[in-house]
């Protein structure tokens, strides 16, 4: 073949892998604005909103999953650099589908409506662990490019995101006498939302801007939705405020469906 044959070839699966990029893309949309629609319109099926609220977070927390496992299978199984990384992604939200499996199943099988603290929350914090070791992972291997005033800006971000935490969730957390495991619980979650936070905005700090940053941002959208979830539901938990369907639900789900977004943009990257 030749010369321009093969630039005829590779313009021709550029633009395939685009408009594929693109229909994934839009099929999102549609999904992302099909679950806003279902907690907007709620007050027209108020008795369903709970059980749906109990079914999309399995469904969108996969949808990560299968995601990032694409994204290993495209690396292999081993324990070489990115191999270790996507394992670690892939792994991290496998469990967080048990996590909401495990939650949905308290719901409907064994009727708790807030099952907290309880088996769902060993799948949760497990899946944490996984996605930081990943994170730390990659930010080790591109630690050269971090500049100083990156990172400077990276550190001030973690800084806000600490103090807010520490100023308006923590305080209504712990205003209560806890039992053990309530206390143990409510203390591990916020550690992790914040290593989590903060290896994330480290890792935009260094990408943004290159040629990989896409995908990094949309993967610093999710983890910040992530969190944001997370604490919000520590803080109605703690005020008794949270019920099934609220707002907090709906970030949850966007959490989710941007992690499998920044795993598919990934995937038509590379």
């Amino acid at each position: 073949m030749g010369s321009k044959e093969q630039a005829a070839s590779t313009e021709a699966g550029r633009t395939l892998r685009g408009l594929t990029a693109l229909a994934g893309f839009r099929a999102w949309v549609v999904v992302v604005a099909a679950l806003i629609g279902v907690f907007a319109l709620q007050p027209f099926y108020s008795e369903l909103i709970g059980p749906l609220s109990n079914v999309f977070p399995t469904a969108c927390a996969l949808g990560a999953f299968v995601s990032a496992s694409l994204c290993l299978r495209r690396y292999g199984f081993g324990l070489r650099s990115f191999e270790a990384v996507w394992f670690c992604f892939a792994l991290g939200t496998g469990l967080w589908v048990l996590a909401e499996s495990s939650w949905a199943f308290y719901y409907f099988v064994l009727g708790v409506q807030v099952p907290y603290p309880s088996l769902a929350d060993v799948f949760y914090i497990g899946g944490y662990l996984p996605i930081i070791a990943g994170l730390g992972a990659y930010l080790w291997t591109f630690r050269v490019a971090m500049s100083m005033r990156r990172l400077g800006f990276a550190i001030v971000v973690v800084g806000i995101a600490t103090s807010l935490a520490m100023a308006f969730v923590l305080p209504v957390e712990f205003a209560k006498n806890l039992s053990l495991v309530n206390l143990v619980t409510d203390m591990i979650y916020p550690v992790l939302d914040l290593v989590l936070l903060s290896l994330a905005i480290l890792s935009l700090a260094i990408f943004y801007g290159g040629s990989i940053a896409k995908w990094w941002v949309l993967f610093g959208m999710g983890a910040t939705l992530y969190v944001i979830a997370d604490e919000f539901f520590l803080y109605q938990v703690a005020g008794g405020t949270y019920y099934n369907g609220g707002l907090d639900d709906l970030i949850f789900l966007l959490g989710y469906s941007v992690f499998a977004l920044a795993f598919y943009a990934h995937r038509k990257e590379f």
